[in-house]
């Protein structure tokens, strides 16, 4: 943990089936720290679904995703 870098803005795509249709994937790391708060936004725009991540075993890191996401 002490050598965790943090991405900034990864991103992952892939087209899969399902239930016969071809749809496009599209996963988008939108970085927690708060230099990329302005930016963030921007990649909801046309979102169909969005996942958010955070610890189960800190209280912190919990509380802080009302902090991040604005929708």
């Amino acid at each position: 943990w002490q050598d965790y870098v943090p991405t900034v803005f990864d991103n992952f795509s892939a087209n899969v089936v399902v239930d016969g249709n071809t749809v496009n994937l599209g996963l988008w790391d939108t970085a927690g720290q708060e230099d990329y708060n302005r930016l963030r936004p921007l990649s909801y725009r046309g979102a169909d679904v969005f996942l958010l991540a955070f610890s189960l075993i800190s209280k912190a890191s919990y509380e802080n995703v009302s902090k991040k996401v604005t929708v």
